[in-house]
């Protein structure tokens, strides 16, 4: 995966800041109704 989510709005026990870096978490909020929740940040390298 190239990049993780940042939260915006809170959700399903993560807070405002909080960061998704689980592929399997990230996929799933992407496809579900709380995409409008978070940003996508590129991953850092190394």
């Amino acid at each position: 995966m190239l990049f993780h989510l940042v939260v915006l709005k809170p959700f399903a026990g993560y807070s405002r800041g909080d960061l998704i870096t689980d592929a399997a978490a990230v996929e799933d909020i992407l496809s579900g109704p709380q995409k409008s929740f978070v940003v996508r940040i590129m991953q850092k390298e190394g």
